[in-house]
């Protein structure tokens, strides 16, 4: 991947993960999802590319505010605050799922499918000490939270309410109970996950004591010391909008900066070449023909940028790709794909129109003709799908260097084996619409000998 930035997935399955090796793996900006460990700098949350700070707070004497202490009494006081090991019921499989369904609106959400498990006797086979608190009011579950709890560390998991108690801040103040719990059993520090370089739902966490933020290089410091456009996600935002204005100055197309909504999914599960997805998390986009683009990504590392065309290359011999901080000459080496692609598009589109004249003279009246396209192969890739009679033609184009013009292999849909079969290999276009009305005029029991697996 080019675009380099922290991503990690730790599988207990692969691991032996015992409580040090967890807080080891705190310490370094990971947090538990589902079963796993993970770590990852950048987010899409809420239809944007968010920068990712992993936060903790140093358990320390005197640590709570006056106020937070008077919260914490209040609460011990109107509720009955259980603090146990996990111990899932039916009363708290309710609350999550009637939580899931207002403040998300999921209808399908399963507390055990939370610890990225299929059975209330699978929550024995994961490695995590996992602990609760419920608050109970009048034998009623008003609350519960959830935390991992390590050798010398606890990480906060997540915490759901009853509506009815909204206004009783449950959610925060269990954090505080987190925290105090952890202080008197000797804990260290209380990691209660991440917020966002840009505001967010989670800032209620920075109201934490002793809030500290990983810088993604190492080091925790103070949250009051922090400078947000220092982020990854923000430097690269910046330089990508200062990159475009200049490129596009001599470029023959307009840039814009995109962001890859499916980039972190690809990454998740090494899929990009399967969602065709960009392998940046924010990049500029220049439209080339008419399902291409040239990509510029900009590399923190490396502070320069890095030019290439997203899923297609060309056959004559240009350069992969471009590393350069010189805007006039990553314009013009996309001007120099456009051009060699409107080249190919303009090629092309020629030879398309002069197959659709061959076919409107020929002896066959297709039902339907389509111009199809495939932006996963050589540039502008087209081709004519063709039906009639229940049988579907696919024709397309292949363009032959040494004799410097397009040749055309028809195919056809084989429905008894669910594939397509060619039975005539690469031909003109005449040659083509010739042998398909041949194909077509002959009599149904010659089709299969036509078709036969050793054609």
């Amino acid at each position: 991947m080019y675009y380099d930035l922290a991503f990690g997935v730790i599988s207990p399955n692969d691991e032996n993960l015992a409580p040090q090796k967890i807080d080891e793996l705190l310490a370094k900006g990971y947090f538990r999802h589902a079963q796993n460990m993970a770590s990852y700098e950048m987010m899409f949350f809420e239809e944007k590319m968010q920068g990712v700070l992993p936060l903790r707070c140093a358990l320390t004497p005197n640590m709570f505010t006056k106020s937070q202490r008077k919260k914490i009494n209040q609460t011990e006081k109107k509720f009955i605050v259980e603090i146990c090991p996990l111990k899932i019921t039916k009363a708290h499989k309710k609350l999550f799922t009637e939580y899931r369904k207002k403040r998300f609106n999921e209808d399908d959400k399963v507390l055990i499918e939370y610890f990225g498990v299929e059975s209330d006797q699978d929550l024995d086979t994961l490695p995590y000490s996992t602990w609760q608190i419920s608050f109970w009011y009048d034998n009623q579950l008003a609350a519960v939270s959830y935390f991992d709890v390590g050798e010398n560390a606890i990480s906060s998991l997540m915490a759901i309410y009853d509506e009815q108690f909204k206004s009783d801040g449950l959610g925060f103040i269990s954090m505080l109970i987190e925290m105090k719990w952890a202080q008197s059993n000797g804990m260290n520090y209380y990691y209660p996950g991440y917020t966002l370089d840009q505001p967010s739902c989670f800032d209620y966490k920075l109201r934490l004591p002793n809030v500290e933020y990983f810088d993604w290089q190492g080091k925790w410091k103070f949250w009051d010391s922090i400078d947000l456009k220092s982020t990854k996600r923000s430097i690269t935002l910046h330089k990508l909008q200062q990159g475009v204005k200049e490129i596009n100055k001599t470029a023959v197309v307009v840039g814009y900066v995109k962001e890859e909504e499916n980039f972190f999914g690809s990454l998740w599960h090494n899929m990009f070449d399967y969602t065709q997805a960009v392998e940046a998390p924010i990049y500029i986009s220049y439209p080339i023909g008419q399902f291409h683009q040239m990509t510029v990504i900009y590399l923190p590392d490396e502070d320069q940028y890095l030019v290439k065309p997203h899923l297609f290359k060309l056959k004559n011999g240009m350069a992969d790709l471009l590393k350069s901080n010189d805007p006039i000459e990553i314009a013009n080496f996309i001007n120099a794909y456009f051009g060699q692609v409107q080249l190919v598009e303009t090629r092309l589109n020629h030879t398309i129109q002069e197959l659709k004249d061959v076919i409107n003279n020929s002896n066959i009246e297709f039902e339907t003709i389509e111009e199809m396209g495939n932006a996963s192969r050589y540039p502008n890739s087209k081709w004519l799908s063709c039906k009639k009679n229940g049988s579907e033609w696919m024709i397309m184009p292949f363009w032959d260097d040494d004799k410097q013009k397009f040749f055309f292999h028809p195919l056809t849909f084989r429905y008894n084996q669910n594939r397509w079969v060619s039975p005539f290999g690469l031909c003109t276009p005449e040659m083509a619409i010739l042998k398909i009305s041949d194909y077509i005029c002959r009599k149904e029991e010659d089709w299969h000998e036509l078709m036969s697996e050793d054609k």
